[in-house]
């Protein structure tokens, strides 16, 4: 079969080109550190590669708010405790006004120390965390109880605020105002205790002392129910770092290139295109007169 001279011209060249561009991409790619820098290198890994990104979007949103969360419930935490120290306080007052040494006038004294306490129990129920009612359940831009005087009427407090910690897990966060100092009875303790040593009425203020107990131990319970949910906070967080890191390493298996193997092959196609380059230049400078010799 006779083969023109401008047909294996046009081979030649075509040849030659495949061998650039391969040194090319095998340049780009060496470069670049990644097996896939456009879909079309690898179409399947490439979809892989798009789920896998996607993932540790999701992780990293999950772990950004279980931070928020965890920084939130140290606040409910330190004001649980505040009120604590209200509460023991309450009923340092309560024990000593109820002694027979006690009189009105000094039941008076701390019937005034207790109103203290009462309206500080209420504006920690009112404390705010980044622009925001802490305790204001799904409603946190009203204020959860805006007076500091009985009676104390919450606000449109309904439920809590709820945090996504995981893919269709969504827990609660932080307890209400209701819960936190109505619920709690803290109060409706204090206030009892308050009305009992302005009336100078020594039953009551023990009786009140049984109430303040009890107050005291539905906060102990909240801390409880905090620390739960800070460990459950916790364990959430390890499982998400440690799916990060698997997610991270099959993403490195699909994306990042082997670099010996990468410039092994880059060398490779150079050498081929350096065989094609002199392949073309022999066999193009070859003339007529060569023939006819």
């Amino acid at each position: 079969m006779r083969v023109s001279t401008i047909g294996l011209s046009n081979r030649l060249l075509t040849g030659l080109q495949r061998a650039s561009s391969s040194v090319e991409e095998a340049t780009v790619r060496t470069q670049s550190g990644l097996k896939i820098s456009r879909p079309s290198d690898d179409p399947n890994g490439a979809a892989s590669l798009m789920n896998a990104s996607s993932s540790l979007r999701a992780l990293e949103q999950y772990q950004r708010n279980i931070s928020s969360a965890s920084a939130r419930l140290n606040m409910e935490e330190e004001v649980l405790g505040r009120i604590t120290d209200a509460l023991d306080r309450a009923k340092q007052l309560g024990l000593q006004e109820g002694s027979a040494t006690a009189s009105a006038q000094t039941r008076l004294v701390a019937k005034a120390e207790i109103d203290q306490l009462l309206a500080f129990a209420v504006q920690l129920a009112n404390s705010r965390h980044e622009g925001e009612f802490l305790f204001g359940g799904d409603q946190p831009l009203g204020i959860p109880i805006p007076s500091t005087t009985s009676p104390f009427t919450p606000t449109t407090i309904t439920g809590q605020r709820f945090v996504e910690i995981g893919e269709a897990q969504r827990v609660p966060v932080v307890h209400n105002a209701r819960e936190l100092v109505l619920d709690s009875n803290v109060l409706a303790a204090l206030e009892e205790l308050s009305i009992a040593l302005g009336t100078n009425d020594a039953p009551g203020i023990a009786t009140a002392l049984v109430s303040i107990d009890g107050a005291h131990a539905n906060v102990q319970a909240l801390l409880g129910d905090v620390g739960a949910r800070s460990n459950q906070f916790d364990v959430a967080r390890s499982n998400l770092q440690a799916l990060d890191s698997t997610l991270q390493a099959f993403k490195s298996d699909l994306q990042d290139l082997d670099l010996e193997e990468a410039v092994t092959h880059l060398v490779s196609k150079q050498n081929a295109y350096q065989a094609a380059l002199l392949t073309t230049s022999r066999v193009m400078s070859v003339t007529l007169a060569d023939y006819l010799r």
